[in-house]
């Protein structure tokens, strides 16, 4: 594989490994499962506000979860791709491997910081103040 393209498997690589980290994997997994399981209890239902925290925990998790499961699925898919190409000597198979790989990468990079700024609250509004303090055209 070129040094392009494998220099993309490596964002991809680390930015996936940051959010598998961030989410603590295993548990985020064990939680889905246990949130699965839940929903699936007619008691539930019967507090609209609990289920409505279920549900959207739910969402979170399977969105963030099949988010990485889907790019490490298209990551593996261009490999071969890539791989293919170069059996077969086709360099436009290779480029267009290479530029999948980057595209993901970019994905993978956008959606990393998505998951560092998706915390319970970040959802939530704000408002900012700033006071310039003294004064002078330099504040």
């Amino acid at each position: 594989m070129r040094a392009e393209g494998q220099a993309h498997i490596e964002r991809i690589e680390a930015a996936l490994a940051l959010v598998r980290k961030f989410l603590d994997w295993d548990r985020a997994l064990r939680r889905l499962d246990e949130l699965n399981a839940r929903v699936e209890d007619s008691t539930l239902w019967d507090d609209p506000k609990e289920a409505e925290a279920v549900m959207r925990e739910r969402r979170q998790l399977e969105s963030s979860i099949g988010t990485v499961n889907e790019i490490g699925q298209e990551m593996a898919d261009a490999i071969e791709f890539v791989e293919l190409g170069e059996a077969e000597g086709d360099e436009a198979t290779v480029d267009e491997g290479i530029e999948t790989l980057a595209r993901l990468a970019d994905r993978a990079d956008a959606d990393k910081v998505q998951a560092l700024l998706g915390g319970e609250a970040d959802a939530n509004d704000t408002y900012l103040e700033i006071h310039a303090g003294a004064g002078g055209t330099e504040s």
